[in-house]
């Protein structure tokens, strides 16, 4: 056994065996979650109903901790009194649904676009583009108007109504839906601090039910994360708090660089991980170029031998259009995936990612359009064998909104698809297979496709107590792009570096567009650039083969750093 390996392990040890409360600052390909569970089956006998909640940002995590339970032949370590989720679902679950008045029940929604809620003065702007946070000193809400997008944020400027009008439309139509029944994980933070300070009535019972607390991508918490989990340690819950500060990538959710640290330091011991098990030699070296401070390069653990060099594609990003290679015209893509196959790397195997989507490939994700467009992208995406869940999700729910509407023309159009089905006496389960198996049978979309469909539609089998009513919500118009090869071309993974983040592939392809990549790469502070960050997640991703697709203007210039960083590097 090597040193690495021998010096990675024993500090993974320590983070499991240290006692709560602990900091456990992780880099990328540590084995954070081999540590987490390990931690959770490991712990010493506590008393009768004293369990562990282990937490993280994403369900796939959470879930991967069950899985691993399972495997270790501990089911009884996901049942109470422990909690396995997101932080999200325990907020809820937890914190909130506990404590909400029988006579006010709330539904906790991942997104206002569920029930469609808009704020309406002289134009329509939907309630999910205002972005709401709390001042943790006054307690107070506002709005970021800064966040706004650049389409909402053109809407509004064009607006008869100043940006304070807006602001206050914006919390009626919030305090509308809340009246309604339907709260979103903002709201549910708010309601989270406001139960936690009731007193012992609150967190007696949290006490008892809870040994320890294990917080996995703390990085990712909002400031209003970070005051609930601080709640819960000053009541007497042991944190374990498990982060990589250098991949804080959601300034937007009011994520907070120097209020992490201060809770590092409050909870007053950490345990430093930086064997990477994941990435090569290579890798950690032109990511330890994107991070603050300076610091070595983690270590490779199992770094493979031949490694191959960063890759550096000479890069065109056209308005609009395909980024291209320049010395070979072609698409940067299919260059990229030739350098994968040279050094064994099937494109199956490889992600396609960049800051924002709009510089990426064609990907199926659901487009604007009339309901033919939709329900066309919906058939591509259930054919494709390489779509992710939640595209196969959004899929059957784009065709269970067709099968309902023909079914139950008289409905409401309002609320999630869950809600519409409770309305019409419908199990939700039972209309998305319905859904699935329709959308499955449907031919190829094509210009005249609702001539297809709608036979398809009145002939499909139907539950006793469905009312069609002519052609009410049977499919109109054309399919407005057909040009869907994106689906079925997806031999590799795309996607932008916010939905990557946790995942590893062999190869990568990072697009840098960005006119002032090399000045930032160089000379920029990945502590206040979070841009820089960004790039660090995507280039930690990779295994052992990344490239960079990057303008000609700014190649050299980065070329040369990385020479004089003695990374192994060719222009491609």
């Amino acid at each position: 056994m090597s040193s690495l390996v021998e010096q990675a392990i024993a500090a993974q040890e320590r983070a499991i065996t240290a006692p709560a409360p602990l900091f456990v600052r992780a880099c990328p390909g540590a084995g954070k979650t081999h540590v987490i569970v390990s931690r959770h089956l490991r712990g010493p006998a506590v008393a009768l109903r004293h369990g562990r909640a282990l937490l993280s940002f994403t369900r796939a995590a959470a879930a991967q901790m069950r899985r691993r339970c399972h495997r270790e032949s501990r089911p009884e370590a996901t049942a109470f009194p422990h909690y396995i989720g997101t932080l999200d679902a325990f907020i809820w679950d937890v914190l909130v649904e506990p404590h909400l008045p029988a006579s006010a029940p709330l539904q906790l929604l991942d997104s206002w676009e569920r029930v469609h809620a808009e704020v309406k003065l002289d134009r329509q702007v939907p309630l999910g583009a205002f972005t709401f946070q709390r001042d943790q000193q006054t307690g107070q809400e506002a709005i970021r108007q800064d966040l706004l997008s650049r389409e909402h944020e053109r809407l509004i400027s064009g607006s008869t109504y100043p940006w304070d009008t807006w602001a206050k439309a914006a919390f009626a139509a919030r305090a509308a839906q809340v009246e309604a029944g339907y709260v979103t994980g903002h709201e549910s933070r708010l309601l989270a601090l406001k139960y936690l300070g009731r007193g012992e009535s609150v967190t007696g019972p949290l006490r008892s039910r809870f040994a320890e607390i294990v917080v996995d991508e703390a990085q990712d918490c909002s400031v209003t994360d970070l005051e609930i989990l601080d709640q819960l340690r000053r009541m007497g819950i042991p944190l374990v708090v498990v982060a990589d500060p250098d991949q804080m990538i959601y300034g937007w959710r009011d994520a907070n660089p120097p209020r992490l640290r201060a809770l590092e330091a409050e909870l007053g011991q950490t345990v430093d991980l930086d064997g990477n098990w994941r990435s090569s030699a290579t890798v950690c070296r032109l990511a330890a170029t994107l991070r603050a401070g300076n610091r070595p390069p983690d270590s490779a653990v199992r770094s493979p031998l031949p490694e191959p060099p960063v890759i550096l594609l000479p890069t065109e990003f056209p308005r609009g259009g395909m980024a291209r290679h320049v010395p070979s015209r072609r698409p940067v893509v299919d260059v990229f995936l030739d350098h994968a196959a040279n050094h064994s790397t099937d494109a199956a195997d490889c992600l396609i990612t960049a800051y924002r989507r709009g510089h990426l490939p064609a990907r199926t994700r659901r487009p604007a359009g009339n309901a033919t467009t939709m329900l066309a992208h919906a058939w591509w995406v259930v054919h494709s064998a390489t779509a992710d869940p939640d595209l196969l999700d959004a899929a059957c729910q784009t065709s269970a909104r067709l099968l309902l509407r023909y079914w139950y023309p008289d409905a409401t159009l309002q609320g999630t698809m869950q809600a519409r089905c409770a309305a019409s006496g419908v199990e939700f389960h039972n209309i998305i297979r319905h859904a699935y198996a329709f959308l499955y049978a449907l031919p190829e979309p094509h210009a005249d496709w609702p001539k297809d469909v709608n036979p398809r539609l009145k002939s499909w089998p139907r539950p006793p107590q469905a009312a069609p009513r002519g052609v009410v919500g049977q499919l109109r118009g054309k399919p407005e792009k057909l040009n869907i090869a994106g689906a079925t071309a997806g031999l590799y993974r795309v996607d932008n570096i916010h939905q990557v983040k946790g995942d590893e592939h062999p190869g990568v392809l990072l697009l840098v567009p960005d006119e002032d990549a090399t000045t930032r790469w160089i000379s920029g502070d990945p502590a206040e650039d979070e841009l820089l960050r960004n790039w660090y997640v995507a280039v930690t991703r990779a295994q052992k083969l990344i490239a960079v697709g990057i303008r000609p203007d700014q190649l050299h210039a980065l070329a040369e750093h990385l020479r004089t960083r003695q990374i192994p590097m060719l222009i491609g």
